[in-house]
Parts: structure tokens; sequence; C-alpha cells
């Protein structure tokens, strides 16, 4: 459940914004309120999802995207876009009482620095992005991007999992009601896990929902381990060793193990976490995983 607060909020923010945003904010970065539907019902998934590929400054006018998911709507020239920042803690990864926020004796849970995590800006695009990916070249009031955007693989060294922020196209509606199911595409690692729509007058409720449960960061994957000791004080193994739970996913990194859709388990291939994906440690805002130590 920890897990996917983080996401929901998110969630809530975008909505809650574009309810109370002016005209002002629509004149410097919105090219075409409403370009995507009037008086429409919306359901299912309307955002479209490009993972990143690399860093990007504060100020850059362009980004190179990756492969999308979620709708198949294409980003085209004057599309809403919003930037957000999913991965980017750091955290205590050694197997002690300081695992996480760093302080000893403490829960072995937290962060040292959020660092971007959650940071997260609207753009207008000023250029066409198909599907397959491609450069994004866009455009904000300031004229670059107000923030800097981190893209890295694991440093176990620094204490940081992988930090990954992804770009989404943001539907514009004049008015709108939802529909049956307005929802996100579940969060893979690199996109997804965010419904962010924007609606230039009426948002008419309908009886309708939108509903992200279960689409965010994931639990730690479950397996049927038969070898490997351990310990009940173990805050932080290997994945390798064959003992304890998995860790869950959050903004501090994922573990190799993770529990996907229908509850299929999700094996990254490698150890993705600084210290090691399994034990009771949580990194950021993930849990922990269960420990196989005797009573």
């Amino acid at each position: 459940m920890r897990m996917n607060v983080w996401i929901r909020l998110i969630t809530a923010a975008l909505l809650s914004l574009y309810a109370t945003t002016g005209t002002a904010f629509a004149t410097n970065v919105c090219a075409a309120p409403g370009r995507d539907g009037i008086g429409i019902s919306i359901t299912g998934v309307v955002n479209t999802y490009w993972g990143s590929t690399a860093s990007v400054s504060a100020g850059a006018t362009s980004i190179v995207l990756g492969s999308s998911a979620g709708a198949s709507t294409p980003i085209a020239t004057g599309d809403l876009v919003l930037i957000i920042q999913m991965q980017d803690a750091q955290f205590n990864s050694t197997n002690t009482s300081s695992y996480g926020d760093g302080v000893a004796g403490g829960v072995a849970a937290g962060f040292t620095a959020l660092n971007q995590s959650g940071v997260y800006e609207f753009v207008r695009a000023a250029s066409n992005v198909p599907l397959a990916g491609g450069t994004l070249n866009l455009v904000t009031a300031s004229g670059g991007l107000m923030n800097a955007y981190a893209h890295a693989n694991m440093d176990a060294l620094g204490g940081r999992g992988q930090r990954r922020y992804q770009v989404i196209r943001v539907p514009q509606y004049s008015n709108a009601s939802l529909g049956a199911a307005l929802t996100a595409a579940p969060w893979d690692g690199a996109r997804g896990g965010v419904l962010a729509i924007d609606v230039a007058a009426r948002l008419d409720l309908a009886g309708g929902s939108a509903d992200v449960t279960g689409l965010g960061f994931r639990g730690g994957g479950g397996r049927k381990l038969t070898l490997g000791l351990a310990s009940l004080t173990d805050i932080a193994t290997g994945s390798l060793l064959s003992t304890n739970g998995s860790k869950g996913e959050g903004i501090a990194g994922s573990p190799e193990f993770l529990t996907g859709l229908l509850g299929l388990l999700v094996d990254l291939l490698t150890d993705t976490l600084p210290g090691g994906s399994s034990a009771r440690g949580a990194p950021g805002n993930a849990g922990g995983g269960g420990l196989d130590g005797p009573l």
C-alpha cells in the first residue's frame, strides 16, 4: 500500500491543478486548449507515456525520448506535455539499522536525500514525436525547462538505485465527463502510473470514476526459495543469495524481483538496489522484504 500512495498523490495534485489554473498559464504554455475534444466522455487510458533516455539540465529546450506505452496518440506540435521525475532518492544501503534514512538504531527505512523525486512541470511541444520515440523540442513560460531531470542506472557506491523520469502527453478538452473507468497505464519501471488531463471549462463527474489503484510502484516479487542462510537481523541482502523476501519499488529505485500485472513475477535479471534487493530494510517510500531467519 505504501508504494502506491505517492503516485496517487501526484495524480490528485495534477487533477487539482487543472481545476484551479487560470488563463495566464494556458496562454504561456497551452497552445490549443480543447484540441482533444469538446463535451466528450473520457474513459480508459488517455495518456501516452515515453520513458527517459538521458539526464537533462534546467534550461534545456529538447529531450530525447524512448519508446511509448499507454494510449496510441503520438505527440504533435502544440500538445501539452508533462515531465515528471519518478525515481531519484538516495538512501543508506548498509546492512545495519542505519539503512534508509542513515539513522543508527532506527527502523531501517526511508532516504537520506529526496533529490528531484516527484518534481514535475508542464511544457508545450514544439515538435512531433512518434510512438517509437525521438527528440521532443519544447517551449515553456521561461523558454527552457525549469528543472533538471535525472536518468541513470544503479550507483552502488552512491547509495542510489535507478533514476528515471518520464514524459506524458496530456489530452486537452474544452468540456468533458468521466466515463466508466478513467485510468492510467501501469508503471513498468520506465513509464506509466500517472493520470493527467486538462479540462479548460467544465469536468462533469457524471457518476464515472478515475482509478489508478495498483498501477504505481510495484511490490516485491514472491519466490519459493530452498537454499541459503538467513538471519533475523538481515536488513539488505543480495537477490542471488536465495534467501529473504524482495523489497518493494519506489522513489529510491527498483528491486530485481517485482510483482507485475495479474500477480506475475517480474525479474529484472540483475540486483538493481544498492546493498541488495532483499530483506527487511525499506528503501525510500517502498516496503521492505520478509526474512527467512528462524524464530
